[in-house]
Order: C-alpha cells, then sequence, then structure tokens
C-alpha cells in the first residue's frame, strides 16, 4: 500500500496566515501542529495522535467535514475562488482529516504561495506517514488506526485504490470491531482486503476509557445499531449478529436491507446463510445467485464459493468444468494460492455440507504448490499433530519467510521451547511482534518479565508488550493486564480498571477472566462486593472446565460464604479442581479428609492419596502435609525418618514452617551441638521462606543474635511447636 501513497502528492502545497480560535481543551494539538509544519522530525506521531483524542476535535469531526465539502462545492460552484478560502482555519477543524489539506495545498500551488505549501505538505506527510508506519492493513491485528472512517477512505483514495465496498468485523464477542474495505488497485486486477480501526477515535466520542467500551457492547449498541439506518456496513453487521445468534429470519432481512443499501458483501453473507438453509426467502436451489450477484460487482472471493458449489452440487447438477473456470477467474485477481486455500476452508467445513477431507487436502497442497504462506502454515501445523518434526520444519520455515506473523511466532515458540536455539527464535518473535502479532507481543512480555532464555528482565517492556497485545484483542494479555493492575505491579495500578480488564476478556468467554471476576466480586475489589455473584461468576466458569472457578467456588461453600454452607458440596467441587490438575485443590481436600470434625467425611486414606497428588504436582504443601502425617502417625505407620525425608522436599520447595520442623529435629539431636550450624542454616532459610513478618521478625532476630546458642534455639523452636 505505501508504494501509491505518494505518487498523487505532486499538487504540494501553500497556505495563508490565517488567524483561527483555539478551542478549550485544544492548546496542545493546535502546538503541535504548528511545530510539525515547521520540523515534523520533532514530534513523535503517537504524542500527535494522543493530543487529538484529547482535543475537541474528534467530537467536531462531522462539522469540520461538512464544512470542508462546504467551501469544495462553492469552489466548484464558481460562488468562491480557492484563494479566498480560509484553509488553515477548515484543516485545523479536524487537523487529521487529508483530503482538506491536500485541497488546500493545490489551491495554493495555483496561485504561487510555496511557503504555505510546505506547511500543508509536512502536516499531509506527517499524518499519513504516522497512520501507516509500523503496520500492514493485512491483518485486524495490523490495522491502520484512524480517525473517522472517512479519512479511511480518503486515505485508500489518495493511495491508489478504488473501493468496492465495506464490512464491520467483530473481535472478541463484540468487544472489538475493524472496518475492512474490499480493495482494487486503480488500473490493476488484485483485488484484497485492507483493516482500519478506530476504537481510540470511538472511545473518545463515547466518552469511556479506552478499550473498555466491549465491556457493556456499546462499540454495537451505540455505533453499529445508531449507524444501521444509513450506512449499510452497520445493517450488514447487525445481520452478522443475528446469524451467530440464531436469529435467521432478522439476519436475512437485515442482509437484503444491506444489499439494497450498497452493501456487496452482504450478498455472500446472504449466500451463506442460504447454503445453511436458514433463509426464509431462498431455496438452496437460489442460493447461487447470491454469489453471482457479489461476482459480478467485483468481489472475486464470491467465485470461490461458485466453484464449491459447482464441486459439490449444492442446489444445482455438479460441474467439475464450471468450478474449476470459476477457481481460475478468481486466481486471477487474488494472490497467489488464495483463492485454493479459501476452497480447502470450505471443503475442511461442516458449515454448508459434510467435510470433503480428500477435496480439502488437494486444495491446500494446490496452495502451497503456489507457495501461500498460510497453506504452508497450515499443512506444517497437521505435520506437527502426527510428530512429523521434519516436514514441520521445513513447512513451517517457508511460511515464517514469508513474513506470514502468526508462522514466526509459532516456529520461535519452537525454536526457543524444543530446539533451545535462543538466539533465533528470539529474533523470529521480534519480527512477529514488530508486525503486530498479539501472541508474539504477549510472549515477548511474558519472556522479558521473567528473563527467560536468557533475556534480561525488562518490566517496563514487558508491560508495554502486554497491553499492546491486549488492546489488539488477545485475551490473556488482557487477562495478564488485569493481575498486573490487581497486584499493584503497573504504574497506574488500579481496581475499577483491573475489574474492567477481567471483565472485557470475561464476556468474550475466557474462563481465568470470569474466576478473576469473581474473585473481585468476592473480595469487593473493583467492584461491589457480592458473595452471591461470585458464585455465580465461579460456577458458569467451573462447569465450563476451569479449576481455579471449582476451587473458589469449593471455599465459599466451605466457609459458607454467599451460599449456604455444605462440606459436601466444597468436596465435590474441591475434587472437581483436584481432578482438572489443580494441586492447591488437591491440598485442600486432603486437608477436609485429614482434619475435618465430621466422621462423615474424615478419611486418611483419602487425605494421603491427595496430598500425594499434590506432591506429584510440585506442590510445597503435598510434602509438608505427608510429612506431618508420618510424623504424628496419622493414618499411617509413624516414620520420623520418611517424615524428615518430605520435609526436606517442602524445604526445598519453599515451605518455611517445614525448614523449622527441620530446624528443630536437628536441635533435639543427642548432639545438639554438633548441628548448630544447620539449625541456623535451616532457621535463615525459614525467615527467608516466610510470609508473616511477625514471624519473619522472630526469626531475624534469632539468627542474628550472638548468643543464641543450642539451648536458647532449643526453647525457641519448642515454643514455635507448641504454639
Amino acid at each position: 500500500m505505501k508504494k501509491f501513497l505518494f505518487a498523487p502528492v505532486i499538487y504540494l502545497l501553500a497556505s495563508c496566515a490565517a488567524h483561527t480560535s483555539i478551542e478549550p481543551g485544544d492548546s496542545e494539538i493546535r502546538l503541535l501542529t504548528e511545530q510539525i509544519a515547521s520540523a515534523p522530525d520533532t514530534v513523535a506521531y503517537e504524542d500527535f495522535w494522543l493530543a487529538y483524542l484529547e482535543s475537541q476535535q474528534p467530537l467536531n469531526n462531522i462539522a469540520a467535514r461538512e464544512r470542508y465539502q462546504a467551501e469544495l462545492s462553492a469552489i466548484e460552484s464558481g460562488d468562491k475562488s480557492c484563494e479566498a478560502v480560509d484553509w488553515k482555519a477548515v484543516t485545523n477543524n479536524n487537523i487529521l482529516s487529508l483530503m482538506p489539506h491536500l485541497s488546500a495545498a493545490e489551491c495554493y500551488e495555483s496561485v504561487g504561495q510555496l511557503e504555505a505549501a510546505n506547511y500543508h505538505k509536512n502536516l499531509f506527510e506527517f499524518i499519513a506517514t504516522g497512520i501507516l508506519s509500523g503496520r500492514s492493513g493485512e491483518y485486524s491485528y495490523s490495522a491502520f488506526e484512524v480517525g473517522s472512517w472517512a479519512d479511511a477512505e480518503d486515505l485508500l483514495t489518495i493511495s491508489g485504490y478504488e473501493i468496492i465496498d465495506s464490512y464491520f468485523e467483530f473481535a472478541n464477542s463484540r468487544n472489538a470491531i475493524y472496518r475492512v474495505y474490499n480493495v482494487k488497485e486503480v488500473g490493476g486486477y488484485q483485488v484484497s482486503k485492507i483493516y482500519f480501526d478506530n476504537a481510540r477515535f470511538l472511545h473518545r466520542l463515547l466518552a469511556i476509557r479506552y478499550p473498555f467500551a466491549g465491556t457493556s457492547d456499546q462499540l454495537y449498541t451505540d455505533v453499529i445499531q445508531v449507524l444501521a439506518s444509513t450506512d449499510y456496513a452497520a445493517r450488514h453487521a447487525e445481520g452478522i449478529v443475528f446469524h451467530a445468534e440464531g436469529q435467521y429470519p432478522q439476519a436475512e432481512q437485515a442482509y437484503l436491507d444491506a444489499i439494497v443499501m450498497g452493501s456487496i458483501s452482504a450478498n455472500i453473507s446472504l449466500g451463506r446463510l442460504c447454503l445453511s438453509g436458514k433463509t426464509e426467502k431462498f431455496a438452496v436451489n437460489e442460493c447461487a445467485q447470491l454469489f453471482v450477484a457479489a461476482a459480478d460487482l467485483g468481489l472475486e472471493e464470491a467465485k470461490v464459493y461458485l466453484a464449491y458449489i459447482a464441486f459439490m452440487g449444492l442446489g444445482i447438477d455438479p460441474d467439475k468444468e464450471l468450478a474449476t473456470s470459476l477457481l481460475s477467474s478468481a486466481e486471477q485477481h487474488l494472490k497467489k494460492g488464495q483463492a485454493e486455500y479459501e476452497l480447502y476452508s470450505l471443503f475442511a467445513s461442516e458449515e454448508f455440507n459434510s467435510a470433503n477431507e480428500s477435496g480439502a487436502a488437494q486444495f491446500l497442497q494446490a496452495s502451497a504448490n503456489k507457495g501461500y504462506p498460510v497453506a504452508h502454515f497450515t499443512q506444517a501445523i497437521g505435520y506437527l499433530e502426527q510428530n512429523n518434526y521434519y516436514q514441520f520444519e521445513k513447512l513451517i520455515q517457508k511460511a515464517s519467510d514469508s513474513g506470514f506473523s502468526p508462522a514466526q511466532f509459532f516456529y520461535a515458540s519452537y525454536l526457543l521451547e524444543e530446539k533451545k536455539e535462543t538466539s533465533g527464535g528470539m529474533a523470529l518473535l521480534n519480527e512477529a511482534a514488530i508486525a503486530g502479532n498479539p501472541a508474539a507481543l504477549f510472549e515477548r512480555g511474558r519472556i522479558t518479565q521473567l528473563g527467560a532464555h536468557g533475556q534480561p528482565v525488562n518490566i517496563n517492556q514487558s508491560i508495554r508488550d502486554y497491553q499492546a497485545a491486549a488492546y489488539r484483542n488477545h485475551l490473556p494479555a488482557q487477562l495478564k493486564m488485569g493481575i498486573l493492575h490487581s497486584k499493584n505491579i503497573i504504574a497506574d495500578a488500579n481496581a475499577d480498571i483491573a475489574y474492567a480488564w477481567y471483565l472485557l476478556c470475561g464476556r468474550a468467554g475466557h474462563l481465568e477472566c470470569i474466576t478473576n471476576m469473581g474473585y473481585s466480586a468476592e473480595n469487593g475489589y473493583g467492584v461491589e462486593q457480592n458473595p452471591t455473584h461470585a458464585a455465580q461468576l465461579y460456577r458458569l466458569a467451573a462447569a465450563e472446565g476451569s479449576a481455579n472457578s471449582s476451587a473458589r467456588l469449593a471455599g465459599l461453600y466451605e466457609a459458607g460464604n454467599g451460599v449456604e454452607k455444605d462440606l459436601e458440596q466444597a468436596i465435590y467441587y474441591y475434587t472437581q479442581a483436584a481432578e482438572r490438575g489443580l494441586a492447591s485443590a488437591m491440598n485442600k481436600l486432603g486437608l477436609i479428609y485429614l482434619d475435618s470434625g465430621s466422621d462423615s467425611f474424615h478419611n486418611y486414606p483419602e487425605a494421603l492419596h491427595w496430598f500425594e497428588q499434590a506432591a506429584n504436582q510440585n506442590s510445597k504443601y503435598g510434602y509438608f502435609n505427608q510429612a506431618r502425617m508420618y510424623e504424628q502417625g496419622l493414618g499411617v505407620e509413624a516414620n520420623l525418618d520418611r517424615a524428615m525425608s518430605l520435609y526436606e522436599e517442602a524445604s526445598k520447595r519453599g515451605h518455611g514452617i517445614a525448614s523449622l520442623k527441620i530446624a528443630e529435629a536437628y536441635s533435639q539431636d543427642e548432639n545438639p551441638g554438633k548441628n548448630l550450624d544447620q539449625v541456623r542454616y535451616y532457621l535463615k532459610l525459614a525467615t527467608e521462606q516466610s510470609d508473616d513478618q511477625q514471624l519473619k521478625q522472630i526469626l531475624e532476630n534469632c539468627v542474628n543474635t550472638k548468643d543464641c546458642n543450642v539451648s536458647h534455639l532449643k526453647q525457641f523452636l519448642s515454643g514455635l511447636s507448641a504454639e
């Protein structure tokens, strides 16, 4: 896209100095505008963009554009000469809009005002370059970030594209929306899709902190639904929502309305609804006509659907020759191998018919033969699942070398984790992260947070990566952002924001986000305390497989918090969590069986079983609780050697009381003086391991006291043991 951007900009530019009033809150954007006009290299685009969002200009976007259009109309009608227009006032009303700068430039160039030309040229190039920098527009995560969608259309036009139509694409349960333009290069043949993201602009209009409009579905209710009566893409989007929710008559009507309003893509959506047998106004033998309409109006992907219909005989007689011809026609206008890959996806899907595995394999290979990187990536994953590492490495490297960032991320992870090739793995991971791949950003954030793979710890860089991934709708990153706020690790840590992150990814179905929503409600963290609501959230996530939610729900039943106290239910949910591999639940379950005052639940063999299972998960508590049973002979024959061995394992894993137990054992030896160093070693270890600040202070005092001799230690440890 970038190579087309500046070709039309030979109009450049000149402008009269004109006095314009400064609206409240606009002083920073005005100052930056003048600085950019005179010295663009001294301003960072992100600073300019943030100043724009914080100003009044986004709120005046429509009025500013209407004024610009009115001035153009006056010039075209002859009512006004171009040099009579106060172009600085027009452009400064919405400084981010590109077309007013070009119009001003063309005008002032025609009258020879070259100083003003540089003013508008610098602003135009700064804004256009800023929008395009570091993004490709090829995927949602690399979408070009703009203000209004009119700005997106202007950018496409300036860049040499013909817009066929556009549609909205939702992400993560409507938490985000992208406007996707089907475009064709002017004078060219290839049809492609270009993604635009104006979420920050929309949040400014809605007066909601970015990116949390999705927590109350406002991007859909206050943007899409409001625009649906006038914007074909918005009406089409309503149809997509109805379709996803199984409201097929409403979806059909919305698609039809969008088609009448001018949407071409809605023909494909309606055709898909038709092929699935969910339309009331179309029979299966009429579905193909909807795709024909889309193809005739320039959407080449419709020909792939028509080829699939002809291959499979959906509503028509199978016609392999026709299908091959349609596929060949689509190939001429799509990326090399793309048509075959899209046909592979249809054959592999069960949306319209039973999956056709042989047909899918045929077209996947055909796509790979043409070098389509997504096909190489798909094949690579298939070989990995078959443990065919030779073919996997061969194909994943091809996909990665092509610059396909999901493949780069996957290959980087493989090199880092399996091959232990740190240099090559990190280089690839960085490439994918720079391309905006959210999974790569998240993984790089994790590595720099932990200092993994020999990388230096950099918590600030880690937070930046987590945040960038979270803004790109990566659910684990959104969970991580909530945790960073909850644990006060991030600079502006805030309980309300933590809960908002959990709510955002929880609405999208991430189970641990729902669990953390429950934890917040249980404890009144960032939301009103409501253990009953917490139980509902835990129950929801537990039913879908969250071990943590099962354990939290068990804890509520054990304590009678938000639910009626019920130890049987507590055991049920602890068992559920334990069977899902949660070591803390195994220990809780063991403790109920070990220490319960009720004969109904007291069960030493079960207690030992779950402590052993927890120890198998490397749990210090699993080792410690087993040691207790062997030391005290609880359901097993007392065995102090076995107990000490288990305490030692718990101590190695950071259990402070286990370290105290070992110190106590050494102090009670027949020759305690011989073991004084060991006693002090384990006391020091317990000091470092203890989370109890009062105990920590007592231990430090003893360890650091020069006259803390054996008798003192024995007395001290005996007191701790009794307590």
